[in-house]
This record gives structure tokens, C-alpha cells and sequence, in this order.
């Protein structure tokens, strides 16, 4: 299971980045500037991610894991309704810059947590291997890219994709249910309160879903106005 986690959240984190790249090509143009820097900073901020993810936080990971998930729903869900709401506003290119960038680097931070977060879950297991999670974490990644490019932006779009990629991190969210066993009976009252969060962040994203058309209608004549 927790190979299939591990390929689940790595094309999810990808997807995000992808999403902040593009829209911050078509509010403020130059694409390659505009990826590159998306890119470099996602980079960077899965290794501080993946270095602070230590200690205390290591030592809970299914609660860890968790808490990271509920995160990424909420930013990586709302970040590009978030940055067409900032630019209906008649903000400044600078304002929408700086807000894109925090998304990129919160996004990919909570990103990087998960790696040594899913090592320590899979170490709880009689056999893992280490080298298994990074190669699924890299092809997950490879596949959130091409399905990006070839299926989600050209045919379902920015918004509804963001809704679609926070809706797969909820249910990873759920699925960590199957590991109650890993955590401690203390732990136990404050991980059925956040599966109750994360559960609740599905069934609103599920219905944002169902809307998106109408939200993406919306956002649309917000930014144009």
C-alpha cells in the first residue's frame, strides 16, 4: 500500500507545481521564466522539506502524514482559484508573483515531508527498502507530467485539475486509516479528528468538482472584468 501512496503523492506534488507554472505564464507571460523558476523552487523546497522531516515528526508518521496531506489539500485545492481571485482584484503583478511563489514553496516543503514520512511508515513493516519508495516517488512524478501536459490542461483545465489533484490527496488522507495500527493509542483521539478534517475537505471538493465548470465560468468573467 504504501508503494501505491508513494506513486499517488508524488504525481499529485508534481501537478501542483505544473498548475502554478501555467498560471503564472498566462498572467504574467514568458513561460520559460515562468517554469523554470517553478520548477527550481519546488526542487528546493522538497530537499528543505525532506530535511526537517526529522525527529518528533519522523517518529509519528502516520499522524505526520496525515496532517501533511490536510495541508496539501488546502493549498494545492485553492491555489489557482486563489491566484484568479488575486488578479480579479486588479493586483499588481508583483502581489501575484509573490503569492504564487509562497504556493510553489509551501506546496513543495509539504511535498518534501512525505518521502522520509512514507520511509518511516514503510520501515514499520517487517521488510522495505528505501531505494523501492524513491523510484516509485520519481515515476509517479514522471506520470503526474505527462498526464498534465497530454490530458489534464489541454482537455479538463486549471481548476477543475487543482480540484481533481486535491481530491487524490484527501483520499490518501482517508486511506491512512489502514495504518491506525502504527499509531500510538495517545496519538489515536487527534488522528480520528483529523481524518474527520480531511474526509469533510473531500466530500466540499467533491462538489466544488462537480462545479467546477460553473467556478472556472466565474473566475473566467472575474478576470476578464
Amino acid at each position: 500500500m504504501i508503494y501505491s501512496l508513494t506513486f499517488v503523492l508524488a504525481f499529485c506534488s508534481i501537478v501542483y507545481e505544473l498548475l502554478l507554472g501555467q498560471a503564472l505564464s498566462a498572467f504574467l507571460g514568458n513561460t520559460v521564466l515562468r517554469y523554470s523558476v517553478t520548477i527550481g523552487l519546488y526542487m528546493m523546497s522538497l530537499g528543505i522539506g525532506s530535511m526537517i522531516a526529522e525527529g518528533r515528526f519522523v517518529a509519528r508518521p502516520a499522524v505526520a502524514l496525515l496532517r501533511v496531506e490536510t495541508l496539501l489539500t488546502l493549498f494545492g485545492g485553492g491555489s489557482v482559484v486563489l491566484l484568479f481571485f488575486i488578479d480579479s482584484t486588479g493586483a499588481t503583478g508583483i502581489t501575484l508573483s509573490i503569492t504564487a511563489h509562497l504556493l510553489i514553496i509551501i506546496i513543495g516543503v509539504l511535498s518534501g515531508f512525505e518521502i522520509p514520512l512514507l520511509i518511516a511508515l514503510k520501515s514499520l513493516d517487517a521488510e522495505y527498502r528505501d531505494n523501492a519508495i524513491i523510484g516509485i516517488n520519481y515515476l509517479g512524478a514522471f506520470l503526474g507530467t505527462m498526464t498534465f501536459a497530454f490530458v489534464l490542461y489541454p482537455y479538463v483545465g486549471l481548476i477543475p485539475t487543482a480540484f481533481i489533484v486535491a481530491l487524490l490527496n484527501a483520499a490518501v488522507g482517508m486511506l491512512l486509516m489502514l495504518q491506525k495500527k502504527h499509531v500510538s493509542a495517545s496519538d489515536l483521539p487527534h488522528f480520528h479528528g483529523m481524518l474527520v478534517v480531511v474526509s469533510t475537505m473531500a466530500l466540499v471538493l467533491v462538489y466544488y468538482l462537480i462545479m467546477a465548470d460553473h467556478i472556472s465560468e466565474l473566475v473566467l468573467q472575474a478576470y476578464l472584468n
